[in-house]
């Protein structure tokens, strides 16, 4: 049956959104990480990495909202595919900024970020409104793979091929632009008209914002991980002896972790419930960050395996939690109002990854003065997964007492906060 007759998306409109944040992930994935690795090898101060790092995350802030209200007036698709696009031109500026003046990245990467943000409120936006709640953890979870394994082929791939083209491999990633804008459009040919037909028939509804600071915390995890670890830990690991392509490892077996996990996040959220994960995988992830640094302290550069297997399992809970927090915004925002949301939700997502890089920068500074480097970006990533214990409280406090709204038949109706753990524990 068609998407728009049953107002779901179609199994080609689906993996045409999942191909869209692949290409994002491999974007940043095979940019990011290895433009700090090779600032590090020119001799550039942490902080000034860390702004280039942080630069993405402020285009992300500040363009998500603009994002979410072309998306209303155009519908998803062609924004998705305009990011996709002015992303593609941003990643070959790379090559020229690294050639002419580094500190051209500033800009570069503000641009890069706004592209990004069309592509992220764009699909989210199309995912979560056209999935049926029944499958919307899975499809989330697979939404969110996608991203994760372009991440992970991006890191996996750029050092090597750095070291076979030099400055040119950007240039890569502008054709992998090319190459996977026209699919997108072709995939999403019939999604146009669609979301402008369902956005005329809505009904404004408020968007419950107390009930979605549990969610937000979902956004700034991955923030953490996405952004600034994998684009601060090149520094670090250098500074611990650590080479350019081990380094590079490091980043890519975080990935590889919140890769794994999401197939596995989805199933569980559907079975045991939302928050219960959320909180589980915090509880996991903060262990996990205490355990690499102190193995990053003690046994780096010399041993390597268990610093690896300690941050494969922050990866897993960074990635366990996102996608499941995707799944829990679109269950309790009205279907009207989700644009809002989820722009909403790449806001924090931007400010998070902006400032978080800028913390690792400064920890990374504190931890050579004080003898212990090797504890900076774990330390990030454990008062990151620690942030859990507030939002907990606070989302069991607002829900003892508040409803909230959801949209049934194109209507906004206050219901209770349900009591099966997708809402309370």
């Amino acid at each position: 049956m068609s998407a728009s007759a049953t107002s779901q998306l179609t199994a080609l409109e689906t993996a045409a959104l999942i191909l869209s944040l692949f290409f994002v992930g491999v974007s940043i994935g095979g940019s990011s990480p290895l433009v700090s690795a090779l600032l590090e090898d020119r001799g550039f101060s942490e902080y000034f990495t860390g702004g280039v790092v942080a630069m993405l995350s402020l285009g992300l802030a500040l363009f998500s909202p603009l994002a979410g209200r072309l998306v209303e007036r155009h519908g998803p698709r062609p924004i998705n595919v305009i990011g996709i696009l002015l992303s593609g031109i941003g990643l070959g500026a790379l090559h020229l900024a690294l050639l002419w003046d580094e500190r051209m990245l500033f800009g570069v990467r503000l641009f890069l970020g706004a592209a990004d943000a069309l592509t992220f409120v764009a699909a989210e936006y199309a995912l979560l409104r056209g999935t049926p709640e029944s499958r919307r953890a899975r499809v989330m979870a697979a939404y969110t793979a996608g991203f994760g394994l372009g991440f992970m082929g991006g890191v996996f791939v750029s050092n090597p091929l750095y070291d076979t083209l030099g400055l040119p491999v950007f240039w890569l990633f502008t054709a992998a632009a090319a190459a996977i804008a026209p699919l997108a459009h072709w995939g999403l040919r019939n999604m146009n008209v669609e979301a402008r037909a369902r956005h005329e028939n809505t009904v404004p509804a408020a968007v419950p914002w107390r009930g979605l600071a549990i969610v937000f915390y979902g956004a700034v995890v991955y923030a953490v991980l996405d952004v600034a670890m994998s684009g601060t830990y090149p520094v670090e690991g250098q500074r611990l002896g650590l080479t350019r392509a081990e380094t590079l490892r490091f980043v890519g077996f975080m990935a590889l972790g919140s890769v794994v996990i999401q197939p596995a996040a989805g199933w569980l959220a559907d079975r045991f419930g939302n928050l219960r994960l959320i909180y589980g995988f915090s509880l996991l992830g903060f262990l996990a960050a205490v355990a690499a640094g102190y193995v990053s302290a003690t046994w780096l550069p010399e041993q390597t395996t268990l610093a690896l297997a300690s941050f494969t399992l922050i990866g897993c809970a960074a990635g366990g939690i996102f996608p499941v927090s995707l799944a829990l915004l679109g269950e309790r925002t009205p279907v009207s109002e989700l644009s809002r949301a989820n722009a909403a939700f790449t806001v924090v997502f931007g400010y998070a990854s902006l400032v978080a890089p800028l913390v690792a920068a400064g920890f990374i500074d504190a931890s050579e003065r004080l003898d212990l480097l090797g504890w900076a970006v774990p330390a990030l990533a454990g008062l990151s997964f620690a942030i859990a214990l507030p939002c907990a409280w606070l989302d069991t406090h607002w829900h003892s007492s508040k409803t909230y709204l959801v949209e049934e038949n194109h209507t906004a109706i206050a219901v209770e906060p349900k009591e099966n753990g997708n809402e309370r524990l």
